[in-house]
């Protein structure tokens, strides 16, 4: 497995402008790659590869288009104008999940390094392999293939990730870049060489102060737990206190006591007493993952494996308060909001939700 801190994920093209029939520019087999390529960028992000989507943008008097392009784009609609919505768009669509820390480069032709910032980029940060998905494998891709092994990147290419108007140009480009030196695999295979395995165990007293710095970084100090009240808590209930590693480092941790009550109530958090071992409702006091391994998906692991626990162990529930911005991300485990809580924690306003087996 090639080392996945030195790759970076190159989406091109992806845009309403190429993937929709509607717009002249439509390239037949690309919107048949998005379910893929989404599944690639989750993977990237789980493993902190960054994330680059190449894009195309037009001036709204075709100045800039390519000349070979020009009659089309003119008299198809002018796909790819700057701010544009809907099917002739340059928006990426939100299967890709584009977050405002994607990197984004627009390229004025075909190669993704022609006349952009993307060798900057690339070499800033440390990258020395190229991956590359979108459309179309003729050309955009292709030509990016190709600069890049001329400016010694390794590349490689996810096949089902990359399209084409006809599979007969997908097969011949696809095998022209393995023959120049690109190395060709599909996404499944790609993703379980950089998959990122969260070990998830029981705490133990030797957690404390790595939780404690978790915590502090997590939460404004009102709400924060402190040291002592997570050393206790590790103390009353380390089942229930479930931290997550990678390669021997604690990077997040969620915690919460078995209690009596389908909802949490504010002294419960300075009362360690409150767990009860035969209580219905496991609760989530604390969900948290150090900043510099974020949007990786952890707390997600590390909620689910508290989540199962919980179903293993026989409880009716999970319970947790949280901040009305984060009923969203509660829902989808399939938490539902019960309205404002009683909770008054940090002088801010919560939500309870509660998840029933």
């Amino acid at each position: 497995m090639m080392d996945s801190m030195k790759q970076a994920l190159i989406i091109i093209d992806m845009q309403n402008g190429f993937l929709e029939p509607a717009s002249p520019l439509c390239i037949h087999g690309a919107r048949a790659t998005v379910p893929a390529i989404g599944r690639v960028v989750s993977g990237c992000r789980r493993a902190g590869i960054p994330i680059i989507f190449v894009n195309r943008s037009y001036r709204a008097d075709g100045s800039d288009v390519e000349r070979t392009r020009y009659e089309a784009w003119a008299g198809g609609g002018k796909p790819l104008t700057p701010g544009s919505t809907g099917p002739l768009s340059v928006e990426n669509p939100p299967e890709l999940g584009r977050r405002p820390e994607d990197y984004e480069i627009i390229k004025p032709r075909w190669s993704a390094f022609f006349q952009t910032s993307l060798d900057l980029l690339l070499r800033r940060l440390g990258v020395d392999t190229v991956v590359l998905t979108g459309t179309t494998t003729p050309n955009c891709v292709r030509t990016t293939c190709y600069d890049a092994i001329a400016l010694d990147y390794n590349v490689v290419i996810l096949a089902d990730c990359c399209s084409s108007n006809t599979e007969e140009i997908q097969r011949t480009n696809l095998r022209d870049m393995l023959n120049v030196g690109a190395a060709v695999q599909s996404s499944e295979d790609f993703l379980r060489g950089c998959e990122v395995r969260l070990a998830i165990r029981r705490a133990t007293a030797a957690d404390v102060d790595r939780c404690a710095e978790i915590e502090a970084l997590g939460f404004p100090p009102e709400k924060a737990a402190s040291r002592e009240a997570i050393a206790a808590r590790i103390a009353a209930y380390p089942g229930h206190v479930l931290v997550g590693e990678l390669d021997g480092t604690v990077v997040g941790f969620v915690m919460g006591p078995v209690i009596r009550r389908a909802t949490i109530a504010d002294e419960m958090f300075a009362d360690t007493s409150c767990h009860d071992p035969e209580g219905p409702f496991q609760s989530v006091f604390s969900l948290a993952v150090h900043p510099g391994w974020r949007r990786r998906g952890f707390g997600r692991d590390l909620l689910g494996a508290l989540i199962a626990q919980a179903r293993r162990e026989g409880r009716r529930g999970v319970t947790l308060t949280c901040r009305e911005r984060r009923v969203g991300y509660y829902e989808s485990f399939g938490f539902v909001s019960h309205g404002l809580s009683a909770s008054v924690h940090g002088g801010v306003p919560w939500y309870d939700m509660l998840l029933f087996f």
